[in-house]
């Protein structure tokens, strides 16, 4: 792995341990107007990501799902950014069943050509880079890792329990 994606990995460390002193306490739950939740921990893990990614390369602007509301006008003209969930999951992070990720991705002429995403229970990252490979990382250990072999074999569908509908179940009971 490069520095650059070494430095991303720890940036994500460091929002889960953010994330980690919410969750480990009582927290209130807000509710966006999209309906969905928003808790001290969302915004914890923003701070975090967005200072520190600031420090890294300050000329890219930051795109979150918890930052300002930035006009499309304005969007459409970046061609490299970072793109943020601070807190992916938070109805799993409010349910406390540890299912919730930090995700950052850098994005360069409408590509993702950087990805981390980092589990704050298991401390467990997954780190990538096109052109580079993959890499999931348990504490100092470092392992590179790949999609499986193309093969003709029964379909694989990874779906979302909370997140599941008619539409899928009926789907995989087919």
């Amino acid at each position: 792995m490069d520095q650059q994606i070494e430095q991303v990995v720890g940036i994500a460390r460091t929002a889960g341990e953010a994330i980690l002193k919410v969750y480990h306490q009582d927290f209130a739950v807000q509710e966006k107007g999209d309906q969905s939740p928003l808790t001290a921990a969302d915004l914890a893990s923003h701070t975090v990501i967005t200072d520190e990614l600031g420090k890294l390369e300050p000329a890219l602007p930051v795109l979150s799902e918890e930052g300002a509301d930035i006009p499309f006008s304005t969007r459409q003209t970046w061609t490299k950014y970072w793109l943020i969930d601070p807190l992916d999951g938070t109805r799993e992070f409010v349910k406390r069943n540890g299912e919730f990720t930090v995700n950052i991705a850098l994005i360069d002429n409408g590509q993702a050509v950087l990805g981390v995403v980092h589990v704050p229970v298991t401390g467990v990252t997954y780190a990538g880079r096109v052109g580079e490979g993959a890499w999931k990382i348990e504490g100092e250990s470092t392992t590179p890792i790949k999609v499986t072999e193309k093969r003709h074999a029964r379909a694989r569908v990874a779906g979302s329990r909370s997140h599941a509908g008619d539409s899928l179940l009926q789907f995989l009971e087919r």
